[in-house]
């Protein structure tokens, strides 16, 4: 409904200023393809069905909503200033935090206002007064924040910089990279295939130099001239630049220096409506002759109609993990990600005893592997060979600890894999596996040898063979030993702390755990470890002699 009015409003505001000579009913069945287009685009699928990405949708709800209030605001402006002015600064105001703590592109919102009035309104008022407030309300809601932010960059260029110590490539090779990637999204919107479009989209090489691959340098030309013709469209072409410079603005933040990850097609959910927005207006308004309008209406019908089929099959592979995420690999076979999850699916399968147990095993082995050898700073894959292979009964290769151990001490620690190191304690704890296969010691002592492992994950390493050393070892001076490291390391942590009063007191040492214990309570003003604290209270209380 918000895309709709979107539309709507802005197509009428063109015809009131001599911009487009359509008819009422004319600009209202094209905003409705608009919306329907938008809504029903196969790209948009994720926003709606995979959970994550709900902060996503509602950040551009609020967005949208605060796009209709400046729209509906400028409109009235000069008839009902105070009706217009309230319109217009309610859409930074109120919306603008809401977008912003929903997901933090939702501080494009200014921006956004700025292309429509650049294009659409073009700072036209019957006031000059009311003019120069808008000129003041950019310059207080744009230009000053992006100027204080670009300064607190400069200033402080490891927020930026910083995070490409964990990411296979630079921020040069991600800015190369990015502009093929924003062409891909283009095909995505105005052509879409099934082929296309994926959970995972980690199969794009990473462009090395303008020439490596060899459609770098085309990409980045071919962007700078979509963008001039945005900007020296304003006038002639006020629809095709409002489109252009929306979609431009839409990838600002994800699709430039941050250090995020490359590709996800859950990014044009707003940026689709740029490229979108112009394409129904000109099939609509001008591109087939006006003799032929009942084909401008099979047109357009017929693109929406291909928009929601593809949605649907889609949606439909998504009924069922098994085929969505081998309609993930199928479609993109070089994806890591799309291989691991296709893995991991016939993993569970495994676990839980569904199907052939023969057969998932060599599936899951499969896709794993091939997920492995594509990422080679990734350790997910081995973890879930070595789970897949415990379910089944079958050895643990030598070479799948070593290279486990060797990707450990040489990347950046995933936090799955803390939970694959708990999930290993407890197969050997069960006798469900031989703890001289896994060496789960060893692996952890390689991932706190990183160079760049910080302290919290280190904690965290620590508290594994604490846990380790107490369960499987039966050796609690260990395991204390271990708890302090972990404690040390991150003393802020309530949890570390908790488990090292339960080592301590399993040793007898119950004075210091007294101690420790009350230092917990008195930190813990939010009690969330009211229940824990509780239980190791009734157990001190039940007094037995110190070792």
């Amino acid at each position: 409904m918000l895309v709709f009015f979107i539309s709507l409003f802005l197509l009428r505001q063109l015809k009131k200023t001599g911009q487009t000579c359509l008819s009422a009913r004319r600009i209202s069945l094209i905003a409705l393809a608009i919306s329907l287009g938008w809504s029903l685009h196969p790209i948009n699928l994720t926003n709606v069905l995979y959970v994550v990405q709900r902060m996503n949708s509602l950040s551009a709800l609020f967005v949208l909503a605060g796009m209709l209030s400046y729209i509906r605001g400028r409109i009235v402006i000069d008839t009902t200033p105070v009706k217009g002015w309230s319109l217009i600064l309610l859409s930074p105001i109120l919306f603008l935090p809401l977008a912003w703590f929903s997901k933090e592109n939702g501080g494009l919102l200014p921006l956004f206002l700025f292309i429509i009035e650049l294009t659409i309104f073009r700072f036209h008022t019957e006031s000059r007064t009311h003019r120069k407030g808008l000129y003041l309300f950019y310059f207080f809601f744009l230009f000053i924040p992006s100027l204080l932010i670009l300064f607190y960059l400069i200033e402080h260029p490891g927020i930026i910089l910083g995070g490409y110590g964990n990411r296979p490539f630079s921020l040069t090779e991600r800015l190369m990279t990015e502009s093929r990637i924003l062409w891909l999204y283009i095909r995505m919107i105005l052509l879409p295939a099934p082929s296309l479009f994926g959970l995972f989209l980690d199969d794009i090489p990473i462009s090395t130099s303008l020439i490596e691959p060899n459609t770098t340098l085309p990409a980045i030309i071919g962007l700078c001239g979509l963008f001039i013709i945005g900007l020296f469209s304003i006038k002639r072409a006020p629809i095709l630049a409002f489109g252009l410079l929306f979609f431009f603005a839409g990838h600002l933040m994800e699709s430039t220096a941050i250090p995020l990850e490359l590709a996800f097609e859950h990014r044009n959910y707003l940026p689709s409506f740029g490229l979108l927005f112009p394409l129904f207006y000109y099939l609509g308004q001008g591109i087939l002759p006006e003799k032929v309008i009942y084909l401008r209406a099979i047109v357009i019908s017929a693109l929406i109609f291909l928009f929601a089929f593809q949605t649907h099959l889609r949606a439909w592979t998504w009924s069922n993990n098994v085929l969505l995420y081998l309609t993930n690999v199928e479609h993109h076979p070089n994806s890591a990600r799309a291989n691991y999850e296709a893995g991991r699916v016939y993993g569970e399968m495994l676990e839980r005893g569904q199907g052939d147990p023969e057969s998932n095993y060599q599936n899951a082995i499969k896709y794993l592997e091939r997920a492995t050898s594509l990422r080679k700073n990734t350790t997910s894959g081995l973890f879930g060979i070595i789970l897949a292979s415990i379910d089944s009964g079958n050895q643990i290769q030598v070479a799948w600890i070593e290279e486990l151990e060797h990707r450990l001490a040489t990347q950046p620690l995933e936090q799955v894999n803390i939970v694959w190191l708990n999930k290993l304690i407890e197969c050997v704890s069960k006798n469900e596996c031989d703890k001289d296969d896994i060496q789960i010691p060893r692996l952890a002592n390689a991932a706190i040898r990183y160079p760049m492992a910080d302290n919290r994950n280190k904690a965290q390493l620590y508290a594994i063979l604490a846990k380790y050393a107490y369960t499987i070892e039966f050796d609690p001076v260990k395991s204390i030993k271990m708890a302090r490291m972990a404690v040390s390391l991150m003393p802020s942590n309530l949890y570390h702390q908790i488990s090292l009063v339960n080592y301590l007191i399993s040793a007898g040492q119950r004075t210091e755990a007294q101690k420790i214990l009350a230092s917990i309570e008195k930190n813990d003003i939010y009690h969330q470890h009211e229940k824990a604290i509780n239980t190791l209270k009734n157990i001190l209380n039940n007094k037995q002699p110190e070792n």
